[in-house]
This record gives structure tokens, C-alpha cells and sequence, in this order.
């Protein structure tokens, strides 16, 4: 696991985390002891695991196979193991109170910001201050200056300026990566759905124009699916030119903190550092 990743927010140690606590409360439901015992057992699992949620790496093994130790013995007081109960009557008994009380009751509050006057999600109403894109390059820095680099999510360009990346640029990248794949799909619609359907109609408006001996206007059904599909492209050249745009204003950030990294003695790696794809020395 890497090291600035929580362990919180790994999906594999959440699965393995969750797992083991539920096999332990599980385990100290069906020991052979007794009711108090077994309820102050209880509540120092849950209470142990609360205490838990934001353990750091360092101390998430040792955690998990003291965890693991004590279902091994729960497992065994089921089968009625004298040793087993006995252990762990000796550990319950040497537990702090603190720690055998029921946990506090869950109090459900909601996490998320308030609502935006405009209506609109708070991510989306940033302070001009906060833009990335309009502050940057900072003129000094505390600590030791990184230089941001441009990536692409899909064909969508952003600055990778930290890890992990932030919910407000994630959510960014979803809803732009949301409207491609919609209007992708609203143009294979219009071309095998719509159009045939538009060119059916025109043939059968040849067919009855005869009968009907005149004709109102020129205008054919697939005129307007025509229409939808230049409009359709439109769109999507707009926006390449808006990501064109904003590629040149990244790139222009880049290479003003590369030259203020350089100005104070320290060289710029492209690429990974075991395997970099150029070296900028000053």
C-alpha cells in the first residue's frame, strides 16, 4: 500500500477490516462465557475498532494480527476450550472500563457543505483565490516547491499538482468525462436511429406528393436530423478548443515553476524518478 494512501481508503484493507470485525462480533455471540462477559467483550471490539478508523500504516499489521489472535481464541471458546475461556476471562478482566462501556450511540449528522445561495454544489462556487488555474505559479512557497504536472483522464486535461487528487477535481473530471460520453452517444443515436427514420419519411412525402398534387415548403425530415448532428459536432469542436486553451495556460504554470525551481538549485524530473523520461538540471 503506498504510504500516502490511509488504510481507510483502501478498498482491500476496508474489505479485510470489515470482515475480521465482523467475524469477531460474530465469535463473541456464540463463546462460552458469560453474559457480562460476553457484553464487555462486545463493547470493547466496537469500541476498539472506532479508536481504529484512522490508524496510520505503520500500525494497521499489528493491529489486524492482534485482532487476529483474539478470534483464533474466540473461535476455539466455542468448541467449550478450557484454556481459551480462561484467557480470555484474564483479558477481559484486565481491560480499561473506558473501553468495556457500551460505545456511544450513532448520532446521524450530515457531512455534507451547506446548500449554495446560487443553488448550485459548493465544490462548483470556488473562491477566486482557490483556482488553480488563476493563482498559480505562487511566488513563494513554504517548504520545498513541486512542480505541477499535466495530465490527461480520458482526453480530459488537468494539473497534477498532489496525491491523492481532490474530490473537487475528481468531481470536475466525471461530469466532463459525463457530457463526452453523452453527447458521443447522442450522435451514434442521430446517425443509426434518427436519420434512417428521417430519410423513411421523405420517401414516403415522394410518394404521396403525387397525390397531394402540391407542397407546403422544401423542408425534409432530414434537414432537421442534419441539423442536430452539425450541432452535435459544434459542441464537441468547442470544446476541444476550450481544452486546447486550457492545455496552453497549464503548460505556461509548468514552466514558470520549472524555471523558479531551477533558479533555486534544484533539478526537474519528467516522468517517474526510477525512470524519467528527462532530467532538467539547472
Amino acid at each position: 500500500m503506498p504510504r500516502f494512501l490511509q488504510p481507510k481508503k483502501s478498498s482491500e484493507h476496508r474489505v479485510a477490516a470489515i470482515a475480521l470485525y465482523r467475524a469477531l462480533l460474530t465469535g463473541c455471540s456464540s463463546a462460552a462465557l458469560a453474559d457480562d462477559k460476553r457484553t464487555s467483550l462486545r463493547n470493547a471490539i466496537q469500541n476498539k475498532f472506532r479508536q481504529n478508523r484512522k490508524i496510520q500504516i505503520s500500525n494497521a499489521s499489528r493491529a489486524l494480527a492482534d485482532n487476529d489472535q483474539t478470534l483464533d481464541k474466540l473461535d476455539a471458546s466455542t468448541v467449550n476450550d478450557s484454556a481459551s475461556v480462561s484467557t480470555l476471562s484474564r483479558i477481559i478482566a484486565t481491560l480499561p472500563r473506558g473501553l468495556t462501556n457500551a460505545p456511544p450511540a450513532h448520532r446521524s449528522s450530515s457531512t455534507s457543505p451547506p446548500p449554495h445561495p446560487s443553488g448550485k454544489h459548493p465544490l462548483d462556487i470556488l473562491p477566486p483565490e482557490r483556482a488553480v488555474l488563476n493563482n498559480r505559479p505562487y511566488a513563494q512557497v513554504i517548504g520545498q516547491r513541486q512542480v505541477p504536472r499535466i495530465a490527461s483522464a480520458n482526453g480530459v486535461p488537468f494539473l497534477r499538482l498532489t496525491k491523492p487528487q481532490p474530490a473537487a477535481l475528481s468531481r470536475v473530471l466525471r461530469q466532463k468525462l459525463d457530457r463526452r460520453i453523452e453527447r458521443f452517444h447522442r450522435r451514434v443515436e442521430l446517425q443509426n436511429y434518427w436519420l434512417p427514420l428521417a430519410q423513411q419519411e421523405d420517401e414516403w412525402d415522394e410518394l404521396v406528393l403525387p397525390q397531394l398534387r402540391r407542397r407546403e415548403d422544401g423542408t425534409k425530415w432530414a434537414d432537421a436530423m442534419h441539423e442536430a448532428e452539425r450541432q452535435n459536432g459544434t459542441e464537441y469542436e468547442a470544446e476541444l478548443a476550450a481544452d486546447a486553451a486550457l492545455i496552453r495556460k497549464m503548460q505556461h504554470i509548468v514552466d514558470a515553476e520549472t524555471k523558479m525551481v531551477l533558479k533555486e538549485g534544484r533539478e526537474v524530473i519528467t516522468g517517474r524518478k526510477k525512470a524519467p523520461i528527462r532530467v532538467i538540471k539547472p
